[in-house]
């Protein structure tokens, strides 16, 4: 008994002994792990993140005009089975699904002309919305599931200054004849689920370039000016602030009319949003690193590299910037839900991006459409994965925040 109390003495002494002596990001890590919400967020957050990365793998369809499926024009979405009326099935199912005839012939109307055919073209539902979507349920002809299957050609990698395309046309499902399309399709025959998925991707991307240029902006404003102080710091903070005040929007808006008068392929114009909204983000970011940079220039290990011959860019990015490493990787990563959100309501305003490039922004625009809320809810599904993305970011962002606060009262 001695010994096992000993023991278990001896552990507790060397965790203690491991989380005195651990690094600043192996204790932030630590802590993240006892945040519930945050690791349940993270685990979300990363399984939407790699449905984006690898879209063309885990997408049934091509999301492009190519791919439509025009026998499925706003179909609704088929539903995967195991069991019916027809009994168990192993293999996952769905039905084979056809659009039935209007019950009109058009000639009669080229023919003659009258109001009669007219009337019977009105009648027979031909031209309304909600009939356009009706389509008939074969449940003894069932289409299975089959996994692993080749299907449309999709690009793996791409370097075009190199001459490099690897393309691949494996993806993770399939079924036998047909297309499937788990969350319908939209008015052109075009999967919503496919589109979704590289939708996520262009999303995170364009967050992604917006929150480096951000960066390289705030580090280069904040550095310089927290560094020489003085008549430089007066003058970047000034930009700074004027930067700040201006109301986001009027900007946005010069920027579209800008890029709409330049003739910009949808690539460019990604990249082009992308850096207008990083550089017009790095206000917060830029003065947090001025404050810390003014209070640290003073330190002995600044003196002591001064003294060392040490050029003034190498002590500001050597010696300054890694001390405020920690803040500015969780201020970076909590301001990612932020910029999704300026891409998405730049798209949804109809200033960003446009159809047909695929994006959460551009499909939410096509979300309020009345016909859409009326005939064809199963497109709002990428506004379920859009909330379900913001709110994986804010709950991550937020448990990093406390880890990487050892003075919380929550951690202690």
């Amino acid at each position: 008994m001695t010994s096992l109390i000993a023991r278990f003495r001896g552990k507790q002494q060397t965790s203690q002994e491991s989380y005195y002596t651990a690094g600043q990001f192996a204790l932030i890590r630590s802590r993240f792990a006892r945040k519930t919400s945050g690791v349940i967020a993270g685990w979300i957050l990363g399984t939407l993140v790699l449905l984006g990365l690898f879209a063309p793998f885990f997408s049934p369809s091509d999301p492009s005009i190519r791919g439509a499926d025009t026998s499925y024009q706003r179909g609704a979405p088929q539903i995967i089975k195991f069991k019916d009326e027809n009994g168990f099935s192993w293999r996952p199912f769905t039905y084979t699904y056809s659009k039935p005839d209007s019950g009109f012939d058009l000639s009669s109307l080229a023919a003659g002309g009258s109001l009669d055919a007219l009337d019977a073209l009105t009648s027979s539902g031909a031209l309304d919305a909600s009939e356009q979507n009706r389509y008939e349920i074969d449940r003894n002809q069932r289409r299975y599931i089959q996994f692993f299957v080749e299907g449309w050609e999709y690009s793996v990698l791409s370097i075009e200054s190199l001459d490099i395309d690897i393309r691949w046309n494996l993806h993770l499902f399939g079924v036998e004849n047909g297309q499937i399309h788990l969350m319908g399709t939209d008015e052109d025959g075009k999967d919503v689920f496919s589109r979704t998925l590289h939708a996520i991707w262009v999303t995170i991307s364009i967050a992604v370039v917006a929150l480096i240029v951000k960066l390289l902006v705030s580090l280069l404003v904040g550095g310089v000016s927290g560094y020489f102080g003085g008549r430089v710091d007066a003058i970047l903070m000034s930009f700074t602030e004027a930067v700040r005040v201006i109301p986001s929007i009027p900007v946005y808006l010069a920027c579209a009319v800008m890029l709409a008068g330049l003739e910009l392929t949808p690539t460019q114009r990604y990249f082009a949003i992308a850096v207008v909204i990083g550089a017009l983000d790095f206000a917060a970011l830029g003065r947090r690193l001025r404050t810390h940079i003014l209070t640290e220039r003073n330190q002995d290990y600044v003196l002591a590299a001064q003294l060392s011959g040490a050029s003034t860019g190498r002590i500001i990015w050597r010696h300054l910037v890694p001390s405020f490493s920690s803040y500015i990787i969780v201020d970076t990563l909590i301001n990612f839900p932020y910029v999704i959100l300026a891409e998405t309501s730049l798209s949804f305003l109809g200033l960003g991006l446009t159809e047909p490039v695929n994006s959460l922004g551009v499909l939410l625009q096509k979300a309020q459409d009345p016909d859409i809320q009326q005939n064809m809810v199963w497109q709002f599904f990428p506004v379920v994965v859009f909330v379900a993305l913001i709110m994986a970011f804010v709950f991550v962002g937020d448990a990093l925040r406390d880890a990487a606060d050892p003075y919380s009262e929550q951690n202690k």
